[in-house]
């Protein structure tokens, strides 16, 4: 059985919105698969938004000294609340912060992601990120039984 651990490298920092240019916050962390380094995530919220969403950016792959952002496959995604659910969707790199850097590598496009083998790998992974992260579970009010429905 697959287990992930997430490790957050900043919980929430204060930023500016890269859509509207309000307070924002920010956070980051790295996520391991069966004890290995597997990815790294960015996400990124504001109080500002009149509807409660997290940009995500993760890359998956290699982590090591030697590794470059070739190894890595950058995904986008946007997690946003509803009554009961929190709905993930795949975005366009020009949707993210994130799109091109030098840790992460470049976004694939929102088509790429939705053909990608590891799409469904992504969805598990950031869900965990989601409940694991703390100023994300507060700022979604995420409890136990919020089910997470992905959207095309």
């Amino acid at each position: 059985m697959t287990s992930y651990d997430i490790e957050i490298g900043e919980n929430k920092n204060a930023s500016v919105c890269h859509c509207c240019n309000k307070n924002s916050c920010v956070g980051h962390g790295f996520i391991y698969k069966n004890d290995d380094a597997y990815a790294v995530y960015y996400v990124g919220w504001s109080d500002a938004h009149f509807d409660k969403k997290v940009g995500v950016a993760l890359a998956i792959g290699e982590w090591d000294d030697d590794s470059t952002t070739d190894d890595r496959t950058c995904f986008g995604i946007e997690a946003s609340e509803g009554e009961d659910e929190i709905y993930f969707s795949v975005i366009e790199p020009s949707e993210s912060p994130w799109s091109n850097t030098d840790l992460l590598g470049s976004m694939v496009t929102r088509d790429e992601g939705l053909s990608h083998p590891l799409l469904q790998e992504v969805f598990e992974i950031t869900e965990k990120i989601l409940r694991d992260h703390i100023a994300l579970r507060e700022y979604l009010a995420i409890p136990e039984e919020k089910k997470f429905i992905v959207k095309h």
